[in-house]
């Protein structure tokens, strides 16, 4: 276990104490949210759990409604069954089963109007040039603080609307 999951695990993640907003499960799809915020919907796919809550923590903090899945396939079934639009999708790149460019790819032909922010440990060089929807240019390369994390997002969603 690497000192940030110890640090993660021992915070009392979503108390007031811990500076985080409380976050709540919204039914079976597995999503995030603060009630009485406006926000983008961000679908957020990365297969290590204490990375997926590190940033629902952040996203959330901002006022984001966030969608969690584990999986691409899980991203793809909760895409299915939302039926309002998601403005974001973060993907880690190196998942089992389905990777990121590929759940990309798939979504995108779903859902068009999508932004896509890659985030990863390995160089985009070197595992691909993107070049599958044509906005998936956003690239955040692991390790990231929050705040370069939050600030990344903001970039990608201030590109809405914008082709």
């Amino acid at each position: 276990m690497t000192g940030r999951e110890r640090a993660l695990k021992k915070k009392d993640v979503g108390s007031p104490k811990a500076g985080v907003p409380e976050m709540t499960k919204v039914g079976s799809l597995g999503m995030l949210s603060i009630a009485t915020l406006p926000r983008k919907t961000i679908l957020l796919v990365d297969d290590e759990e204490v990375m997926r809550r590190f940033l629902a923590e952040a996203l959330v903090g901002e006022g984001y409604h966030v969608m969690l899945a584990e999986d691409g396939e899980a991203a793809l079934a909760m895409s299915e069954k939302f039926n309002a639009p998601i403005n974001l999708l973060i993907t880690d790149v190196m998942m089992p089963v389905m990777n990121g460019k590929e759940l990309a790819d798939r979504l995108c032909t779903l859902r068009p109007e999508l932004k896509v922010l890659f985030v990863s440990g390995f160089s985009r060089d070197d595992i691909w040039p993107v070049d599958s929807c044509e906005d998936v240019t956003d690239w955040l390369p692991k390790p990231f603080s929050r705040g370069r994390f939050r600030e990344k997002v903001r970039q990608v969603l201030a590109t809405l609307g914008r082709h």
